[in-house]
């Protein structure tokens, strides 16, 4: 079995060797200032009565919505993964399915509080959170703990496309920060929320780029091979 695993990622990594995204680190730029920028103005165009982090702490504000927003699309580069890949190995296309369905899950949480409502029913059973402040972030935080877990077994498709591990790197590294200011942090503070929800969107950021990078190669991979079938008169 573990042969079998360290077989599978020198297989991905003599794969993604050749793999280019020449227009990944632009877009990584571009998105990213334009992210602060938007970030910045939602800190100061608020509705009129509302609190200055409104658009941070309430789930009808602008960082909720546009969290959404690139979960949603990272979803979407998933599933049009997942249907470019039926020639590919079934685990392959399970991985692109798994990632269309846990990413538009991530997209659903962020507009309908699923994890909100989970640890608000847990919080009312007075169950202890330990050092935790809610059952919500413990909640968030079985997410990340599932989807390393997720990720380790995954990593040789992962490693599979150039920058897709790169880029949840870093998502990850952002939803670390996310949720640790979310979960220690007691009571929250105006610079607190602002720091943490920005984490947070910066996290489906990358995310979307991540997933954005394995599809941009996974078309490559695809033309490649419908190239070598055609000269071979497959």
């Amino acid at each position: 079995m573990l042969k079998h695993y360290r077989n599978a990622i020198a297989q991905s990594l003599a794969c993604r060797k050749d793999q280019t995204n020449p227009y990944i680190p632009q877009l990584i730029q571009i998105i990213s200032v334009l992210v602060a920028l938007y970030i910045c103005l939602a800190i100061f165009l608020i509705p009129p009565g509302k609190v200055r982090e409104f658009n941070f702490v309430d789930e009808r504000g602008a960082v909720t919505a546009l969290s959404a927003v690139f979960f949603a699309m990272g979803s979407a580069f998933a599933f049009v993964s997942f249907l470019i890949s039926k020639n590919e190995a079934p685990y392959i296309r399970v991985f692109w399915l798994l990632m269309t369905m846990a990413v538009g899950f991530l997209a659903l949480d962020e507009l309908l509080q699923f994890h909100e409502r989970v640890g608000d029913r847990i919080d009312a059973m007075a169950i202890s959170t330990g050092p935790v402040r809610n059952w919500n972030d413990i909640v968030v935080i079985m997410y990340g703990v599932v989807a390393a877990f997720a990720g380790l077994i995954f990593l040789p498709i992962v490693l599979r496309y150039a920058k897709l591990l790169e880029l949840i790197a870093i998502a990850f590294v952002f939803y670390a920060i996310h949720t640790t200011i979310d979960s220690l942090v007691e009571p929250p503070t105006t610079v607190s929320v602002i720091l943490e929800e920005s984490a947070k969107l910066y996290c489906s950021t990358f995310i979307a780029l991540a997933i954005l990078s394995g599809l941009l190669s996974n078309l490559r991979l695809q033309s490649d091979a419908a190239t070598e079938m055609t000269s071979t008169g497959i």
